[in-house]
């Protein structure tokens, strides 16, 4: 989620905006500390324009 949406070149706050969700729990998914309820991860995908299923794909390993 952090590489779509900084390929978008949009801030933690910019994204919150648009997406609607608050910037504690961006961070938290961002960091694989939080899994998103079904309404978040569908609002989080309609700001980043991609489909929810594209959130879901394995991520690429941490460095």
């Amino acid at each position: 989620m952090r590489r779509l949406r900084r390929a978008h070149g949009m801030s933690k706050v910019d994204f919150c905006m648009t997406a609607g969700i608050s910037r504690p729990i961006l961070d938290k998914m961002e960091r694989g500390e939080a899994n998103a309820q079904l309404d978040t991860l569908c609002k989080v995908a309609a700001a980043l324009g991609v489909e929810p299923s594209e959130l879901l794909r394995s991520r690429p390993p941490r460095r």
